[in-house]
């Protein structure tokens, strides 16, 4: 990021909240964090190890926030695109808290968990290292959060709703006083206008995954913020094309490895599936599948 201005955009509807450009992959436009510009400033999803921090670092002094003034560090779940950079966030905002769901909250602050994460990571995406190499985040620092809890930004509250599906240790947030929702992976992926699943290993559930989108549709959000990537104001109606679109996904899945020399090959059956569904990180959505089908079948 050494040299060049963060990519910054405010949350429609809102005067304090902007995402910023994690640069997943260092490819502009696939990774999103947002920063709220509160009395009781705070980093919702904390990005990749390797590029996040450098961006929400200098988005900060772009936006003249003290870093010692950030009260509150949110991944929205454990999986290092999104919790990744939070012990780097963590050292530079030596204020802040930690808060992440208390199903995931260890693995981020335990060394042998965390290093069991990343060797999850590594195995599902194929290289070493994929998204950097997180920091430990201080077990002092961090504070397990759960669904019912709210988050104190000073002049209003973030509802935490949890939102299993996607992984058993996601959460989603809701700011009632801007109707915007912070879906994390519940809602789906936003990327170029087009909405596309996430349903990545090893956790993806599709009967807990709908159930989220209801609870979520029912908050009649104005805005939804996605992690991958856009803000959509049309935000009820994307909640009920992405409740449709998580069954009718999961059978294209099945069909198309019914297709396929190898059914169990999640890279064939993306091959299959490419022209119609695809999006970033579609072999991982595929696997993820997978190994749902494999677990419901009787």
């Amino acid at each position: 990021m050494t040299g060049r201005e963060p990519d910054i955009e405010r949350v429609p509807g809102t005067d304090d909240v902007y995402r910023v450009d994690g640069r997943l992959f260092r490819q502009p436009g696939q990774l999103a964090v947002y920063i709220f510009d509160t009395p009781d400033p705070a980093v919702l999803d904390t990005g990749t190890a390797d590029t996040t921090p450098a961006a929400v670092l200098a988005a900060l002094d772009e936006l003249d926030i003290d870093r010692e003034a950030i009260a509150h560090l949110v991944p929205t779940h454990v999986h290092l695109d999104h919790a990744g950079g939070t012990g780097e966030l963590a050292a530079a905002c030596p204020n802040a808290t930690v808060r992440c769901h208390e199903r995931g909250i260890d693995f981020l602050t335990d060394a042998e968990l965390l290093a069991k994460l990343k060797r999850s990571v590594e195995e599902a995406v194929g290289v070493p290292e994929p998204y950097g190499d997180p920091d430990l985040v201080p077990a002092d620092r961090a504070r397990p959060i759960a669904g019912g809890d709210a988050i104190d930004l000073g002049d209003r509250t973030l509802s935490v709703h949890d939102a299993p599906g996607h992984a058993p240790h996601q959460a989603a947030f809701f700011d009632e006083s801007t109707g915007a929702l912070f879906t994390a992976d519940a809602a789906g992926m936003v990327l170029d206008g087009d909405l596309y699943p996430t349903t990545q290993p090893p956790r993806f559930d599709l009967e807990d995954a709908v159930e989220t989108v209801e609870r979520l549709r029912e908050l009649e959000p104005e805005v939804n913020c996605y992690p991958h990537y856009g803000v959509e104001t049309d935000a009820v109606d994307r909640l009920e094309a992405y409740e449709r679109m998580l069954p009718e996904w999961v059978v294209a899945v099945e069909n198309a490895a019914e297709r396929v020399d190898g059914p169990g090959d999640p890279i064939a059956i993306a091959n299959e599936l490419r022209s119609e569904w695809g999006s970033l990180g579609l072999e991982g959505d595929v696997a993820g599948v997978l190994t749902y089908l494999e677990e419901s079948s009787p």
